[in-house]
């Protein structure tokens, strides 16, 4: 894999600090999240494993790893010649104030073409049993780690080493007995294009949770999703996402 240098000795530093500060620390709360996507007009899958687990002083840390299926024509082919799409990693902290809870997040994300910083703050309001709403404000820096291919006549591609993308989410939770219901809305706005030759987008997700098990352990779920399909288009596609979480309790 390869990295921006900058990149790297960010990552390097955030995992220096994790380490230092909980390396005599047990885990707690430790759970594993699999996820299938399949985006119906594009016909592509990817693959995720998300390990997360809480820490002391209500710190927490996850651990992200997405899969794509490689080569030159990725069309209905699923589970063949997988290759690793991105790993994203979050480091938060909870404060909790009644019936709200403030989290103040970062997230590095980096694949062989790009590192990205994402800085965030994410609060939740418990409204009743049943209901809760929650948000999330999210700074986004990417930097590109372009090849010299770039610099060939008749190669078309992106030569912008930066992009910076502000970020704003919205979420409504119904929850009832064993399941619970999560409708998010998201909108971007960056410094280039990211929808219809706009320099904005949006995003739309509705997912059914399941719970399973004595302690409601296991929990599958099933997420629809209206995206777009690339910066210079405006259509617009269905993404399909079915995965397991399973948490040690």
């Amino acid at each position: 894999m390869k990295i921006s240098n900058n990149g790297l000795f960010f990552i390097v530093l955030f995992f220096s600090f994790y380490g230092s500060a909980y390396a005599d620390v047990d885990l707690t709360n430790v759970s594993f999240d699999y996820r299938h996507e399949y985006r119906v007009r594009d016909r592509t899958h990817f693959d995720r494993l998300l390990f997360s687990t809480t820490l002391p002083a209500n710190y927490s840390f996850s651990a992200d790893v997405k899969f794509k299926t490689g080569g030159s024509n990725p069309v209905d082919k699923y589970y063949q010649d997988e290759v690793l799409n991105a790993v994203e990693m979050t480091l938060a902290k909870t404060y909790q104030i009644g019936n709200w809870k403030i989290i103040p997040l970062i997230q590095p994300e980096f694949n062989s073409s790009r590192t990205e910083w994402k800085f965030g703050v994410s609060p939740w309001y418990t409204i009743n049993e049943h209901w809760s709403i929650g948000g999330l404000y999210r700074l986004e820096l990417t930097d590109y780690a372009h090849d010299s291919v770039c610099d060939t006549v008749g190669v078309v591609c992106t030569t912008n080493r930066h992009r910076t993308v502000n970020r704003v989410d919205g979420y409504f939770s119904y929850s009832q007995d064993d399941w619970q219901l999560v409708y998010k809305i998201i909108y971007q706005h960056g410094d280039e294009d990211l929808f219809a030759n706009k320099h904005y987008n949006y995003e739309q997700e509705l997912q059914f949770n399941y719970f399973m098990g004595d302690k409601k352990e296991w929990s599958p779920y099933i997420t629809f999703g209206d995206i777009n399909r690339s910066s210079i288009s405006s259509e617009r596609q269905l993404r399909l996402r079915v995965g397991v979480v399973y948490a040690f309790k």
